[in-house]
């Protein structure tokens, strides 16, 4: 493999053109160029129109072959020839899609898959961007006469525009078919030849040769000749002219014309100028007739003939200088700092994805404080400080209270109020009523007049009813309290006749004297705050409020069963 070396081909139904270059410098660049015959012998100048038939063509000695595998054998050949590092082949313009997937797959068949295919226009649009001095990049149309048939497609910068026109009674070989027609004109005169005759074959094979040679030679001269030689006649010279050969050409030339309409139509009717290519290119006729007709800047490139070649070869160093910057250095690895046992394949580390705006801290929860569970250290020696408070009081109260009852000198005995009832009398409900304060029990010992709330007011939670108001109906009692029982009716009804009368009254006794003060309501609890001793204090005195309450209200009853 040569370095830099790039090789365009295109294979033509007689010819294929190799052209090599290194570097691509264009026009400046030196180009390699060799011809070959395509087919081989016995093959028809249409095999190219065979490609993609499932039908093989036969060669001279009969072997079957494919056209598709005959084009591939033909690259092939010609890539051994050069060696190159890339190569574009270019194939006819005409080809539909099915046709160019066959022509793909006979070559990876064949171990030529590195061959990139491109179509011939685009090519030769490729050797024309090359030319020095061409204006802006702008459609161009690719007028392409052939051997086997004239193809007009229009490229722009992306490729093809539109489908291609195409049409075969306009080709090369019927422009050597009129000149040899000319020539046998003026060399026979009126005498007639067998055309079954194998020398005859022979030799019109040959002369129509000669006459294809003068034909491109016409596009350089103005006149050249033909020798002809046939068996039992004189050989002699037909001199031809370029003025007479065009006219030989002028119809047909006239008729392409429609074509080129026909692709401008197809690729929107715009563009910047026509290039001409193929064997056919160099005849001067068809640059007055095309300019004439479209008004556009019509030219060549030099070798028309093999302009799609070059513009293969130019594509083909494109690539490869592509190919060569789109290569990634190999990295090197720092050296290991300690040996490693096996070497693995290097696999990049997945992509981290970085957080670059701060993230805001979570707002904190408030905290529920804590009602009930257990007791902590200061909570419980509060707890038992209260207890023992209350155990004292209660302890000292009793102690007071029953000194008073029995040691007081100074008792006196109170009079019964006056409009009550006997405490042996029963009222009308069959209740007994309390006795006053100050009055005896029938049993001699003292009562204590029952404390009441006042009519039609609740008792307050916590705190004593006041003496002397009854109870509202259906309220509950203050908790921690005795129920008040109703007091007696005002006015009690006399007693009936007959019944006996009431008892002696007992001895009176000193009547007990009252706790001093009237004891403060105990004050509603409040919620406990974390963390405090305080609070922590408050919750023990008020769970023992309830308790002294209650303590408070038993000197009263243990002193109502202490006269015995």
């Amino acid at each position: 493999m040569t370095q830099g070396l790039t090789l365009g081909i295109t294979v033509g139904s007689s010819n294929t053109v190799a052209v090599t270059t290194i570097g691509g410098h264009g026009a400046n660049g030196d180009f390699a160029v060799r011809i070959s015959p395509t087919a081989p012998p016995g093959v028809s100048e249409g095999f190219l129109a065979r490609v993609g038939d499932p039908v093989n063509m036969l060669t001279g000695d009969g072997s079957p072959i494919a056209a598709a595998d005959l084009v591939a054998g033909v690259i092939g050949a010609a890539i051994d020839d050069s060696t190159p590092e890339h190569t574009v082949a270019a194939v006819p313009t005409w080809w539909k899609p099915h046709v160019v997937a066959a022509q793909r797959a006979a070559l990876d068949a064949a171990g030529r898959d590195e061959v990139t295919l491109v179509p011939e226009a685009v090519a030769a649009s490729r050797r024309l961007a090359d030319e020095p001095g061409r204006p802006a990049a702008s459609p161009v149309v690719v007028y392409d006469l052939g051997t086997t048939g004239l193809t007009v497609s229009v490229v722009g910068a992306a490729g093809l525009l539109g489908e291609p026109a195409r049409s075969e009674e306009v080709s090369g070989s019927e422009f050597d078919l009129l000149v040899l027609r000319y020539v046998l004109a003026n060399a026979l005169g009126d005498n007639d030849l067998d055309p079954f005759d194998p020398v005859v074959e022979t030799e019109l094979s040959a002369l129509r040769h000669r006459c294809r040679n003068a034909k491109e030679e016409l596009s350089k001269i103005t006149a050249t000749a033909v020798p002809v030689q046939f068996p039992g006649l004189p050989g002699r010279d037909i001199r031809l002219v370029r003025a007479d050969v065009e006219e030989l050409f002028r119809e047909p030339l006239r008729d392409s014309l429609a074509l080129v309409h026909e692709a401008l139509a197809r690729a929107g009717g715009t563009a910047g100028r026509i290039l001409l290519t193929g064997g056919g290119a160099a005849i001067p006729l068809l640059t007055e007739l095309l300019s004439t007709e479209f008004g556009l800047p019509v030219g060549t490139v030099a070798e028309p003939a093999h302009t799609a070649a070059h513009g293969a070869a130019l594509l083909a160093a494109d690539l490869l200088a592509e190919s060569v910057q789109t290569d990634v250095a190999p990295v090197i690895a720092a050296a290991p700092t300690e040996p490693v046992a096996a070497q693995e394949e290097y696999l990049p580390p997945a992509p981290r994805f970085v957080r670059t705006t701060a993230v805001s801290p979570l707002p904190e929860l408030p905290v529920e404080p804590v009602r009930g569970g257990r007791f902590s250290t200061w909570q419980r020696v509060a707890l038992i400080g209260g207890a023992a408070a209350a155990v004292a009081v209660l302890a000292t109260g009793t102690l007071t209270l029953g000194t008073a009852a029995f040691d007081s000198p100074s008792a006196t005995t109170s009079t019964p109020a006056s409009g009550t009832k006997s405490p042996t009398a029963a009222n009308d409900s069959g209740v007994a009523p309390a006795a006053e304060t100050g009055t005896a029990r029938s049993d001699g010992s003292a009562a204590v007049v029952p404390v009441a709330a006042s009519p039609g007011s609740p008792a307050t939670p916590g705190s004593p009813a006041t003496p002397g108001s009854p109870a509202t109906p259906g309220s509950p009692a203050a908790p921690g309290s005795a129920a008040a029982p109703a007091a007696p009716a005002a006015n009690p009804d006399p007693a009936p006749a007959g019944s006996p009368a009431a008892p002696a009254p007992a001895p009176a006794y000193p009547a007990p004297q009252p706790v001093p003060g009237t004891p403060t309501p105990v004050p509603a609890p409040t919620l406990p705050q974390p963390g405090g001793v305080g609070s922590t204090l408050g919750d023990a005195l008020d769970q023992t409020g309830d308790a002294v309450g209650t303590v408070l209200d038993a000197p009263g009853r243990i002193i109502e069963r202490t006269g015995g």
